[in-house]
Protein backbone atom coordinates (compact mmCIF):
# COMPACT_ATOMS: atom_id res chain seq x y z
CA UNK A 1 0.00 0.00 0.00
CA UNK A 2 0.94 3.81 -0.43
CA UNK A 3 -0.26 6.69 -0.39
CA UNK A 4 -1.76 6.77 -4.21
CA UNK A 5 -3.27 3.42 -3.77
CA UNK A 6 -4.97 4.29 -1.02
CA UNK A 7 -6.14 7.79 -1.93
CA UNK A 8 -7.84 5.68 -5.45
CA UNK A 9 -9.40 3.08 -3.22
CA UNK A 10 -10.87 5.57 -1.21
CA UNK A 11 -12.75 7.23 -4.20
CA UNK A 12 -14.32 4.09 -5.72
CA UNK A 13 -16.62 4.24 -3.16
CA UNK A 14 -18.30 6.90 -5.48
CA UNK A 15 -19.71 7.03 -8.75
CA UNK A 16 -17.39 7.43 -12.12
CA UNK A 17 -18.63 9.26 -14.92
CA UNK A 18 -16.77 10.09 -18.00
CA UNK A 19 -18.04 12.03 -21.46
CA UNK A 20 -16.20 14.04 -23.92
CA UNK A 21 -17.13 17.86 -24.76
CA UNK A 22 -17.17 19.62 -28.40
CA UNK A 23 -17.09 23.45 -27.90
CA UNK A 24 -16.43 26.89 -30.81
CA UNK A 25 -16.57 30.04 -30.28
CA UNK A 26 -16.29 31.67 -27.47
CA UNK A 27 -17.08 28.97 -24.97
CA UNK A 28 -16.52 28.32 -21.38
CA UNK A 29 -17.85 27.33 -18.47
CA UNK A 30 -17.28 27.49 -14.06
CA UNK A 31 -18.01 24.53 -11.63
CA UNK A 32 -18.75 25.40 -8.13
CA UNK A 33 -16.91 22.99 -5.63
CA UNK A 34 -17.78 19.86 -5.12
CA UNK A 35 -16.88 16.52 -3.09
CA UNK A 36 -14.66 13.81 -5.64
CA UNK A 37 -11.93 14.15 -7.81
CA UNK A 38 -11.97 15.64 -11.69
CA UNK A 39 -10.06 15.39 -14.61
CA UNK A 40 -10.02 17.08 -18.36
CA UNK A 41 -7.98 16.02 -21.01
CA UNK A 42 -7.70 18.05 -23.65
CA UNK A 43 -7.86 16.39 -27.45
CA UNK A 44 -8.09 19.11 -29.50
CA UNK A 45 -7.77 22.86 -29.68
CA UNK A 46 -6.39 25.07 -26.87
CA UNK A 47 -7.73 26.48 -23.48
CA UNK A 48 -7.34 28.29 -20.10
CA UNK A 49 -8.39 26.52 -16.86
CA UNK A 50 -8.13 28.70 -13.17
CA UNK A 51 -9.49 28.38 -10.00
CA UNK A 52 -10.51 30.45 -7.36
CA UNK A 53 -8.52 32.87 -6.31
CA UNK A 54 -5.43 31.15 -8.54
CA UNK A 55 -3.64 31.81 -11.86
CA UNK A 56 -4.50 31.12 -14.91
CA UNK A 57 -3.03 28.04 -16.92
CA UNK A 58 -2.71 27.83 -20.25
CA UNK A 59 -3.64 24.18 -21.88
CA UNK A 60 -3.13 22.85 -25.36
CA UNK A 61 -4.04 19.73 -27.18
CA UNK A 62 -2.70 16.44 -25.12
CA UNK A 63 -2.39 18.06 -22.21
CA UNK A 64 -4.41 17.15 -18.82
CA UNK A 65 -5.77 18.89 -15.87
CA UNK A 66 -6.27 17.22 -12.69
CA UNK A 67 -8.76 18.77 -9.93
CA UNK A 68 -8.12 16.58 -7.07
CA UNK A 69 -10.14 18.00 -4.30
CA UNK A 70 -13.43 19.73 -6.15
CA UNK A 71 -12.03 23.30 -5.80
CA UNK A 72 -14.24 25.42 -7.98
CA UNK A 73 -12.47 26.15 -11.48
CA UNK A 74 -13.03 26.84 -15.05
CA UNK A 75 -12.47 25.44 -18.44
CA UNK A 76 -12.42 28.22 -21.47
CA UNK A 77 -11.34 29.41 -24.47
CA UNK A 78 -9.65 32.34 -22.68
CA UNK A 79 -8.65 33.51 -19.85
CA UNK A 80 -11.84 35.29 -17.91
CA UNK A 81 -12.74 35.43 -14.32
CA UNK A 82 -14.96 32.94 -12.97
CA UNK A 83 -17.56 34.95 -12.17
CA UNK A 84 -17.89 36.02 -15.57
CA UNK A 85 -18.39 32.16 -16.67
CA UNK A 86 -22.02 30.49 -16.98
CA UNK A 87 -22.41 27.64 -14.17
CA UNK A 88 -22.87 24.16 -15.74
CA UNK A 89 -25.89 25.45 -17.60
CA UNK A 90 -28.10 22.52 -19.04
CA UNK A 91 -29.31 24.12 -22.50
CA UNK A 92 -27.47 23.92 -25.77
CA UNK A 93 -25.06 26.89 -26.52
CA UNK A 94 -25.23 29.30 -29.58
CA UNK A 95 -23.31 26.49 -32.20
CA UNK A 96 -25.11 25.41 -34.98
CA UNK A 97 -24.46 21.41 -36.11
CA UNK A 98 -22.38 22.30 -39.01
CA UNK A 99 -20.09 24.42 -37.03
CA UNK A 100 -17.11 22.87 -36.85
CA UNK A 101 -15.86 21.21 -33.26
CA UNK A 102 -12.59 23.45 -32.47
CA UNK A 103 -12.12 22.20 -28.95
CA UNK A 104 -12.73 18.85 -27.87
CA UNK A 105 -11.92 17.91 -24.14
CA UNK A 106 -13.14 14.49 -22.52
CA UNK A 107 -14.28 14.74 -18.64
CA UNK A 108 -13.65 11.89 -16.21
CA UNK A 109 -14.52 12.29 -12.39
CA UNK A 110 -15.27 10.51 -9.28
CA UNK A 111 -18.15 12.03 -7.61
CA UNK A 112 -18.29 11.57 -3.83
CA UNK A 113 -22.29 11.72 -2.60
CA UNK A 114 -20.79 10.45 0.72
CA UNK A 115 -17.33 10.87 2.45
CA UNK A 116 -14.81 12.76 1.46
CA UNK A 117 -11.61 12.87 -0.40
CA UNK A 118 -8.67 11.45 1.27
CA UNK A 119 -6.69 13.49 3.11
CA UNK A 120 -3.64 13.49 0.13
CA UNK A 121 -5.66 14.53 -2.83
CA UNK A 122 -7.37 17.65 -0.06
CA UNK A 123 -3.37 18.62 0.27
CA UNK A 124 -2.89 18.99 -3.32
CA UNK A 125 -3.08 22.50 -5.23
CA UNK A 126 -6.79 23.07 -6.74
CA UNK A 127 -5.48 21.97 -10.56
CA UNK A 128 -2.66 20.36 -11.25
CA UNK A 129 -1.67 20.62 -15.15
CA UNK A 130 0.42 17.98 -16.85
CA UNK A 131 1.62 18.37 -19.99
CA UNK A 132 0.84 15.65 -22.65
CA UNK A 133 3.43 13.18 -23.04
CA UNK A 134 4.14 10.64 -25.71
CA UNK A 135 4.63 7.11 -23.64
CA UNK A 136 0.56 8.21 -22.58
CA UNK A 137 -0.71 9.25 -25.22
CA UNK A 138 -1.83 5.50 -26.06
CA UNK A 139 -3.93 5.54 -23.03
CA UNK A 140 -5.53 9.05 -23.48
CA UNK A 141 -6.11 7.85 -27.13
CA UNK A 142 -7.92 4.58 -25.51
CA UNK A 143 -9.93 6.44 -23.21
CA UNK A 144 -11.28 8.79 -25.80
CA UNK A 145 -11.98 5.46 -27.69
CA UNK A 146 -14.40 4.09 -24.83
CA UNK A 147 -15.96 7.01 -23.98
CA UNK A 148 -16.90 7.39 -27.41
CA UNK A 149 -17.95 3.64 -28.00
CA UNK A 150 -20.78 1.67 -26.71
CA UNK A 151 -19.65 -2.05 -26.53
CA UNK A 152 -19.83 -4.75 -24.42
CA UNK A 153 -17.60 -4.14 -21.24
CA UNK A 154 -17.42 -0.44 -22.23
CA UNK A 155 -18.76 0.56 -18.43
CA UNK A 156 -16.08 -1.43 -16.93
CA UNK A 157 -13.34 -0.23 -18.98
CA UNK A 158 -14.58 3.12 -18.66
CA UNK A 159 -14.15 2.83 -14.65
CA UNK A 160 -10.71 1.04 -14.98
CA UNK A 161 -9.22 3.88 -17.54
CA UNK A 162 -10.62 6.59 -14.61
CA UNK A 163 -8.47 4.84 -12.04
CA UNK A 164 -5.46 4.79 -14.59
CA UNK A 165 -5.75 8.49 -15.34
CA UNK A 166 -6.10 9.36 -12.17
CA UNK A 167 -2.83 6.79 -10.89
CA UNK A 168 -0.83 8.38 -14.15
CA UNK A 169 -1.70 11.60 -12.72
CA UNK A 170 -0.58 11.56 -9.32
CA UNK A 171 2.59 9.75 -10.34
CA UNK A 172 3.41 13.34 -12.38
CA UNK A 173 2.95 15.07 -9.28
CA UNK A 174 4.00 13.21 -6.73
CA UNK A 175 7.12 10.68 -7.80
CA UNK A 176 7.54 7.25 -6.12
CA UNK A 177 9.66 7.98 -2.73
CA UNK A 178 11.23 5.24 -0.58
CA UNK A 179 8.98 4.98 2.06
CA UNK A 180 9.29 3.64 5.78
CA UNK A 181 9.28 -0.15 5.72
CA UNK A 182 7.70 -0.39 8.53
CA UNK A 183 4.67 1.81 7.86
CA UNK A 184 4.44 -0.55 4.66
CA UNK A 185 4.27 -3.77 7.04
CA UNK A 186 1.57 -2.24 8.65
CA UNK A 187 -0.49 -1.47 5.58
CA UNK A 188 -0.16 -4.47 3.88
CA UNK A 189 -1.17 -6.26 7.13
CA UNK A 190 -4.55 -4.38 7.10
CA UNK A 191 -5.21 -4.50 3.74
CA UNK A 192 -4.08 -8.01 4.05
CA UNK A 193 -6.90 -8.93 6.73
CA UNK A 194 -9.62 -6.02 7.31
CA UNK A 195 -11.57 -7.71 9.60
CA UNK A 196 -8.62 -8.97 12.21
CA UNK A 197 -9.09 -7.49 15.29
CA UNK A 198 -6.68 -4.62 14.97
CA UNK A 199 -4.80 -2.50 17.51
CA UNK A 200 -2.13 -0.12 17.65
CA UNK A 201 -0.07 -2.54 19.83
CA UNK A 202 -0.52 -5.30 17.28
CA UNK A 203 0.39 -2.93 14.50
CA UNK A 204 3.08 -1.43 15.88
CA UNK A 205 4.56 -4.83 16.22
CA UNK A 206 4.13 -5.86 12.63
CA UNK A 207 6.15 -2.28 11.94
CA UNK A 208 8.68 -2.98 14.73
CA UNK A 209 8.49 0.02 16.38
CA UNK A 210 7.34 1.11 19.51
CA UNK A 211 3.68 2.46 19.89
CA UNK A 212 4.26 5.67 20.11
CA UNK A 213 6.48 6.02 17.06
CA UNK A 214 4.69 3.82 15.19
CA UNK A 215 1.55 6.55 15.80
CA UNK A 216 3.52 9.84 15.20
CA UNK A 217 5.31 7.85 12.16
CA UNK A 218 2.13 6.28 10.72
CA UNK A 219 -0.22 9.61 11.28
CA UNK A 220 2.60 11.73 9.69
CA UNK A 221 2.69 9.43 6.39
CA UNK A 222 -0.68 8.66 6.17
CA UNK A 223 -2.48 12.20 6.95
CA UNK A 224 -4.41 10.11 10.36
CA UNK A 225 -3.81 8.21 13.47
CA UNK A 226 -3.60 4.62 12.73
CA UNK A 227 -7.26 2.97 14.24
CA UNK A 228 -8.54 6.21 12.21
CA UNK A 229 -7.26 4.71 9.06
CA UNK A 230 -8.37 0.86 9.69
CA UNK A 231 -11.99 2.24 10.37
CA UNK A 232 -11.75 4.48 6.83
CA UNK A 233 -10.45 1.37 5.25
CA UNK A 234 -13.35 -0.89 6.60
CA UNK A 235 -15.88 1.81 6.13
CA UNK A 236 -14.99 2.83 2.01
CA UNK A 237 -15.06 -1.44 1.50
CA UNK A 238 -18.21 -1.67 3.25
CA UNK A 239 -19.53 1.49 0.76
CA UNK A 240 -17.94 -0.59 -2.02
CA UNK A 241 -19.82 -3.58 -1.52
CA UNK A 242 -23.23 -1.90 -0.68
CA UNK A 243 -22.75 -0.06 -4.12
CA UNK A 244 -21.65 -3.05 -6.39
CA UNK A 245 -23.52 -6.27 -4.10
CA UNK A 246 -26.64 -7.35 -2.78
CA UNK A 247 -25.04 -9.02 0.58
CA UNK A 248 -27.10 -8.58 3.73
CA UNK A 249 -25.79 -5.81 6.16
CA UNK A 250 -25.14 -8.65 8.63
CA UNK A 251 -22.84 -10.11 5.99
CA UNK A 252 -20.90 -6.88 4.95
CA UNK A 253 -20.18 -5.38 8.84
CA UNK A 254 -18.36 -8.98 9.16
CA UNK A 255 -16.91 -8.85 5.95
CA UNK A 256 -15.66 -5.48 7.12
CA UNK A 257 -14.69 -6.41 10.96
CA UNK A 258 -17.56 -5.07 12.35
CA UNK A 259 -18.99 -8.04 15.28
CA UNK A 260 -22.65 -6.72 15.02
CA UNK A 261 -24.64 -5.11 12.51
CA UNK A 262 -25.24 -2.11 14.51
CA UNK A 263 -21.65 -1.18 15.25
CA UNK A 264 -21.42 -1.26 11.93
CA UNK A 265 -24.09 1.01 11.07
CA UNK A 266 -23.64 3.09 13.70
CA UNK A 267 -19.80 3.74 12.11
CA UNK A 268 -21.04 4.11 9.14
CA UNK A 269 -23.67 6.71 8.99
CA UNK A 270 -20.92 8.88 11.67
CA UNK A 271 -18.55 8.43 8.33
CA UNK A 272 -21.16 8.52 5.70
CA UNK A 273 -23.92 10.92 6.85
CA UNK A 274 -26.62 8.19 6.18
CA UNK A 275 -27.14 4.59 7.51
CA UNK A 276 -25.95 1.65 4.88
CA UNK A 277 -29.70 1.13 4.37
CA UNK A 278 -30.03 4.79 2.88
CA UNK A 279 -26.33 4.76 1.15
CA UNK A 280 -27.42 1.50 -0.60
CA UNK A 281 -31.12 2.58 -1.77
CA UNK A 282 -29.58 6.13 -2.61
CA UNK A 283 -26.77 4.29 -4.96
CA UNK A 284 -29.54 2.43 -6.39
CA UNK A 285 -31.59 5.01 -7.50
CA UNK A 286 -31.59 5.49 -11.21
CA UNK A 287 -31.89 9.66 -12.26
CA UNK A 288 -34.65 9.81 -14.66
CA UNK A 289 -34.00 9.49 -18.54
CA UNK A 290 -34.94 12.75 -20.42
CA UNK A 291 -32.92 11.32 -23.60
CA UNK A 292 -34.66 8.96 -25.74
CA UNK A 293 -32.30 9.16 -28.38
CA UNK A 294 -29.45 7.98 -26.13
CA UNK A 295 -28.13 5.10 -27.90
CA UNK A 296 -28.57 6.75 -31.60
CA UNK A 297 -25.12 7.18 -33.05
CA UNK A 298 -26.33 9.98 -35.56
CA UNK A 299 -27.96 11.76 -32.27
CA UNK A 300 -24.42 11.19 -30.30
CA UNK A 301 -22.31 12.87 -32.76
CA UNK A 302 -24.72 15.88 -33.09
CA UNK A 303 -24.83 16.09 -28.90
CA UNK A 304 -20.40 16.15 -29.16
CA UNK A 305 -21.11 19.28 -31.44
CA UNK A 306 -24.03 20.98 -30.03
CA UNK A 307 -24.33 20.25 -25.92
CA UNK A 308 -23.57 22.52 -23.60
CA UNK A 309 -20.43 23.21 -21.82
CA UNK A 310 -20.05 20.28 -18.75
CA UNK A 311 -17.81 19.11 -16.03
CA UNK A 312 -17.22 15.76 -14.97
CA UNK A 313 -19.82 14.52 -13.08
CA UNK A 314 -22.80 16.77 -14.46
CA UNK A 315 -23.85 14.75 -17.47
CA UNK A 316 -26.62 16.62 -19.09
CA UNK A 317 -29.91 16.24 -20.71
CA UNK A 318 -28.16 16.82 -24.31
CA UNK A 319 -25.37 14.99 -23.69
CA UNK A 320 -26.40 11.74 -21.73
CA UNK A 321 -25.03 9.56 -24.57
CA UNK A 322 -21.86 10.34 -23.91
CA UNK A 323 -22.02 10.52 -20.27
CA UNK A 324 -23.01 7.58 -18.44
CA UNK A 325 -22.04 6.22 -15.42
CA UNK A 326 -19.01 3.95 -15.92
CA UNK A 327 -19.89 1.58 -13.07
CA UNK A 328 -21.53 -1.92 -13.14
CA UNK A 329 -24.35 -0.77 -12.27
CA UNK A 330 -25.37 2.09 -14.82
CA UNK A 331 -28.04 3.70 -12.34
CA UNK A 332 -25.72 4.04 -9.52
CA UNK A 333 -26.75 7.39 -8.39
CA UNK A 334 -28.74 10.62 -9.60
CA UNK A 335 -26.46 12.48 -11.47
CA UNK A 336 -26.09 15.63 -9.75
CA UNK A 337 -27.37 19.28 -10.82
CA UNK A 338 -25.87 22.34 -10.80
CA UNK A 339 -27.90 25.32 -9.26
Amino acid sequence: MDLITEAIGGLRSGVPYAHRVGESGDWGWSHPSFEGVGFYVLLAGEAWTAADNGPSHNVTAGDVVLCPNGARHAFSRRPRPLDDLPTCRHDKTGNSEDQLVEAEVICGAYLLPRGRVHPFLRGMPPLVVVPGRGAEQELLALLGQEVAEERPGTETTRAALIDLMLVKLLRSYAPPEEGDPGIAAALDAIHDNLRAPWSVRRLSEIAGLSRTVFTERFSSSIGKPPMAYVSGARLDLAARLLRSTTRPLSAIAHEVGYTSEFAFAAAFRRAYGAPPGRFRREAAAEPPSHDSAAGDEATTSRQLRTHSPQMPMVPSVQSRALSKPVTSQSANAAAPTSK
